[in-house]
């Protein structure tokens, strides 16, 4: 049983990082094509805010259920 919340914590971190990396290519995406002018550059960079948060939390959640 705890082997299988262990992977289920390991598939989230990596989904969550993979999340925050794409959310940064994303940004840096709508900032060379956008020049500044719409918002969606700072859309991107909460949403990877958010998704660092949300990593964390999951983190905590994996050393506290060892």
């Amino acid at each position: 049983m705890w082997h299988l919340i262990d992977l289920m914590i390991d598939f989230f971190i990596i989904l969550v990082m993979i999340g925050i990396i794409v959310s940064l290519g994303f940004g840096l995406y709508f900032l060379v094509k956008d020049s500044g002018k719409t918002e969606r550059t700072v859309w991107s960079l909460t949403i990877r805010v958010g998704l660092a948060a949300l990593l964390l939390i999951i983190l905590a959640i994996g050393f506290i259920s060892r």
